[in-house]
């Protein structure tokens, strides 16, 4: 390249970041990682390059698009929260880019270099790997990568050793409500069902249940916290393996709705009635938790608030603005029919 003909881009291209990251450098707008900088500024120095008025201005081009990145759009945790999001972030005049990873790692690396190709202004990044509790090293370090390229905020999950902008609910204090909820309605047999081992979202519930139940000076019974995964028929599953013990709970909360409207099919199915015979209660409050009889007391996950705050702290990253490292969103109790006093015997 010669000297004089050298653009903000071309200096992007050979440092390997986006222009938006060469132009946090020049402007100190924002913070940017030590080894990055050097690079940049080795560049930048390779080159002589100082950009001149119509150069800054092209720095901050945006292409008003955003990406999402999830694991199953089937899924109605996830369907309902990008709905939210993308309405917000087109009223704020971003179109969006999903990407649907049907719960495989390699799509998660295909559909981050694909966002970053599409120069994407930023990246929303929901469950997947950001959800495991031990991380993939090289997939932690290809993120690391890629945030250097374009700003990526977390919804509901972590990785270890990225230092990630993260928006997530208050997931403690959905299940100490839920736990509170069952004891002031005369319940001291819980069971915690639903979920999988190694899955941060399932790790916090599970934690924060164990905690409240000793809080209450309850008994945990560990083999009445079975958990196959987040959905129905992962529900039906872990409900047949609790009928087949000797002793039974009195109240049951689900890591999600969807495994709690498998729960109270097979108890339907084997004559025990919900909630007169066993309380059941959920967690996201999804569509069908309203509708699936005898409709569901669950936790909201307080969608529109989640999204909301997701797109505003990925738009100040757009805009290089200072943005929260990690803002938790209030989650809400919904009270319906699937749990009720137990009788004193």
């Amino acid at each position: 390249m010669k000297k004089g003909n050298i653009t903000i881009y071309d200096i992007a291209k050979e440092a390997n970041v986006s222009p938006a990251t060469v132009s946090r450098v020049l402007t100190g707008n924002a913070k940017v990682r030590p080894q990055t900088m050097r690079k940049i500024m080795n560049v930048i120095e390779k080159y002589n390059f100082r950009p001149n008025s119509l150069a800054r201005s092209l720095l901050h081009k945006q292409s008003k698009t955003i990406g999402f990145i999830l694991p199953d759009i089937n899924h109605p945790f996830f369907s309902t929260l990008v709905q939210k999001s993308e309405a917000y972030a087109m009223e704020l005049g971003y179109t969006v880019f999903l990407g649907n990873t049907m719960n495989n790692r390699n799509n998660e690396s295909k559909y981050l270099q694909s966002l970053v190709e599409k120069q994407v202004d930023g990246i929303i990044y929901i469950g997947g790997s950001i959800n495991d509790s031990v991380s993939n090293v090289a997939f932690a370090e290809e993120m690391k990568s890629v945030m250097e390229r374009v700003p990526i905020v977390f919804v509901n999950g972590e990785m270890s050793g990225v230092d990630a902008h993260i928006v997530r609910t208050d997931e403690v204090s959905g299940i100490n409500n839920l736990v509170e909820l069952l004891v002031n309605l005369n319940h001291r047999s819980i069971a915690f069902l639903g979920g999988m081992e190694g899955i941060s979202s399932t790790d916090v519930k599970k934690t924060a249940f164990v905690q409240a139940m000793t809080r209450k000076g309850l008994e945990i019974k560990q083999n009445w916290m079975l958990g196959t995964g987040f959905n129905i028929e992962s529900g039906e599953e872990v409900a047949s393996q609790l009928l087949n013990l000797n002793e039974r709970p009195t109240a049951v909360i689900c890591a999600n709705d969807m495994v709690a409207i498998g729960v109270i099919k097979v108890l339907t199915k084997f004559g025990l009635r919900v909630p007169e015979d066993v309380s059941v209660v959920g967690f996201d409050d999804i569509y069908l938790a309203k509708h699936f009889p005898p409709g569901i007391t669950t936790v909201s996950q307080n969608y529109e608030q989640l999204g909301k705050t997701a797109i505003n702290v990925l738009v100040d990253l757009i805009n290089e603005k200072e943005a929260p490292r990690e803002t938790v969103v209030p989650t809400l109790l919904v009270l319906r029919d699937s749990c009720k006093m137990l009788s004193e015997s």
